[in-house]
């Protein structure tokens, strides 16, 4: 097997951005990593300057769809199940909603930027313990399924087809 060279910036963003709403086949890492580092900067920039959370929120949900396809496409290319970022992008969805429409989120929030005393946080916490938890087990499950997919976008392609297609790093010489 010979393997063909590595996209350079412009190559990848071209394919890339051709291949938007393209979730079936494969991609490369260096599609997939030139594709998904200007998505993710473009997301922390514009959510620096958004102060509403249910705006931000849309705007975070509507920017990372972008790099959705391509991840989907990086994940079969190591002949993972596309299956694992889509669980990553509905929790990341689910703990959005809940930040911006969590009264208790944003009065935690807004102690914490207050410098409220210890003794009075702990005193909220523990009144608001339920929502708390059920919004730090999602956090986590949304960490956990984060990790797997950031480390099977890590993977190298594998060489033969697989049943999402042909390999598009290496070829029959």
């Amino acid at each position: 097997m010979k393997e063909r060279e590595q996209l350079n910036f412009v190559e990848a963003m071209k394919l890339a951005s051709s291949r938007l709403f393209d979730f079936s086949g494969r991609s490369r890492r260096s599609e997939f990593w030139w594709w998904i580092v200007p998505v993710l900067l473009v997301n922390n920039i514009v959510s620096m300057f958004i102060t509403n959370l249910w705006v931000s929120a849309v705007v975070s949900t509507v920017i990372m769809f972008f790099g959705l396809a391509a991840t989907a496409r990086r994940l079969q290319d190591t002949n993972n199940s596309a299956l694992w970022v889509y669980v990553s992008y509905a929790l990341g969805i689910i703990i959005q909603v809940f930040f911006a429409s969590s009264e208790t989120m944003t009065k935690l929030i807004s102690m914490t930027q207050s410098g409220a005393s210890e003794k009075a946080l702990t005193k909220f916490v523990e009144k608001n313990v339920n929502e708390l938890s059920c919004i730090g087990g999602i956090s986590v499950a949304f960490c956990i399924v984060s990790l797997i997919v950031i480390i099977f976008c890590l993977l190298d392609s594998k060489a033969h087809a697989n049943k999402y297609g042909d390999s598009p790093k290496y070829y029959e010489a």
